[in-house]
């Protein structure tokens, strides 16, 4: 062996290889002294876990062990990881406590990359522009601030709000919820669904004079409300008297 301590970085702290033949009074020098030099690059803040291997150690081992690489370091060791079994030392089930944060952390970041990931069952909320070939999938309903670019893709199990202009392809109320709707500021969908019913863009295939331009810009700013009824999907301009027999159906 090269060293006679060799520390190896884990998630739920260090591991420690330590030289089988050198003294232990001198292999305690050396963790020591190993532990000292590389106090910079340690969180003193988190508690941490440690594990010993390359030779056998009594209890008493790695206890001075233990107090020697504190002293040294100033890390907060709060278990001893042996095989399968763990000695604690200063916080009862600390391992679980780091899983526990390994688990959120991860949460976490699934958040953030959202909407590559598939989230929650409540009602969501999500702030920002979809491209084509992004996609979202919520098991909830969900608010978009933001515009739904031509080639993304909504899938919700309720209901879908576009604070934005929808260009899209969206599919409320997946997969047999007909009662669900789909609203928007601007409703230029490529395909709306909504439970088992299905409705797609007209072609442009009206000729665009000044007259129909100016008529369809003033369209484009009531915001619409997309809803089955009759067998058939519906998209009507949002009104307090559409709201009303919306929520009350």
């Amino acid at each position: 062996m090269k060293s006679s301590v060799i520390i190896k970085g884990n998630k739920y702290g260090f591991q420690i290889v330590l030289n089988p033949t050198l003294p232990f009074e001198e292999l305690l020098r050396e963790v020591g002294n190993k532990f000292k030099e590389s106090t910079h690059f340690f969180d003193l803040n988190k508690p941490i876990a440690v594990s010993f291997t390359g030779r056998e150690l009594t209890s008493g081992e790695q206890n001075l062990l233990v107090d020697t690489i504190s002293e040294n370091s100033g890390l907060n060791i709060s278990c001893v990881i042996d095989g399968a079994k763990v000695y604690e030392t200063q916080f009862a089930k600390v391992l679980n406590e780091i899983r526990e944060e390994e688990k959120k952390e991860k949460k976490r970041q699934e958040a953030e990359s959202f909407p590559e990931n598939r989230i929650a069952k409540n009602g969501q909320f999500y702030r920002g522009t979809l491209r084509s070939g992004q996609k979202i999938e919520v098991d909830g309903s969900i608010v978009i601030l933001g515009d739904i670019n031509p080639g993304a893709q909504i899938v919700a199990g309720g209901n879908v709000v576009v604070l934005g202009c929808l260009k899209g392809t969206v599919h409320a109320g997946y997969p047999e919820d007909n009662s669900a709707f789909v609203a928007a500021l601007m409703m230029e969908p490529m395909q709306i669904q909504i439970g088992s019913y299905i409705a797609r863009s007209p072609d442009q295939s009206v000729k665009n004079t000044k007259k129909n331009a100016k008529k369809k810009n003033r369209q484009e700013l009531l915001a619409k409300l997309a809803f089955v009824e009759n067998d058939s999907i519906f998209i009507e301009t949002i009104t307090r008297s559409l709201i009303s027999e919306i929520s009350i159906s």
